[in-house]
């Protein structure tokens, strides 16, 4: 399949590398410095495609990412309970050979990779007071995660971003004691500031 979809990436002016596994794919990656990955969710043995998606989703955020699966949404492409993070394509795998399929498909989630990105900056240079952590926390929270996957995807511990919402509700001046949950009214603030994450204004 990876020959065969290289074939046709480079029929289409594309450059592109290939990788057998995870780790392989982490040295093109670091090498080649690529728009966008093509992962199959089955790597052979070791981490998975949904495990590498993650890793790049935390690492490089900038990297477009489309996945190859059986399955029609990304919570039955599960593997050892661990769903696509967001803004993952889905392809169809029994439509790769579909070159339109495949190049359209690819085109939507570099358009939706770019406005992701648009968004980050955007909610960096909004929320910069809040320092990096507290930023990337509240965009977490504002996407609807809870504090153990928040701190899943930022390397820390519970207890550490409990902390950083604290200072969050602080420095926003949110009133914990208020009738509004605090963390639907920091939501509440980061959607007025950036707008809804994932859409277009």
């Amino acid at each position: 399949m990876a020959a065969l979809l290289a074939d046709v990436l480079f029929g289409h002016g594309f450059t592109v590398r290939m990788a057998a596994d995870v780790a392989q794919a982490r040295r093109e990656i670091d090498a080649f410095d690529p728009d966008m990955l093509l992962l199959d969710v089955s790597l052979g043995e070791g981490p998975t495609g949904i495990h590498l998606a993650h890793a790049m989703r935390l690492s490089r955020p900038d990297i477009a990412i489309l996945v190859f699966t059986r399955h029609t949404d990304m919570s039955s492409a599960a593997t050892d309970g661990l769903a696509l993070p967001p803004g993952v394509g889905i392809l169809r795998k029994h439509l790769v050979s579909d070159e339109t399929y495949l190049i359209e498909a690819m085109e939507t989630v570099l358009r939706e990779q770019s406005t992701l990105v648009e968004e980050d900056k955007r909610a960096d240079d909004v929320f910069a007071f809040l320092g990096v952590n507290g930023s990337r926390a509240l965009r977490l929270l504002a996407e609807g995660y809870d504090n153990d996957e928040i701190a899943r995807r930022c390397g820390v511990s519970r207890k550490t971003v409990e902390r950083w919402i604290e200072q969050i509700y602080r420095d926003l001046g949110i009133n914990t004691k208020g009738t509004l949950n605090p963390r639907v009214a920091a939501a509440r603030r980061f959607f007025f500031a950036v707008g809804v994450p994932g859409t277009e204004e």
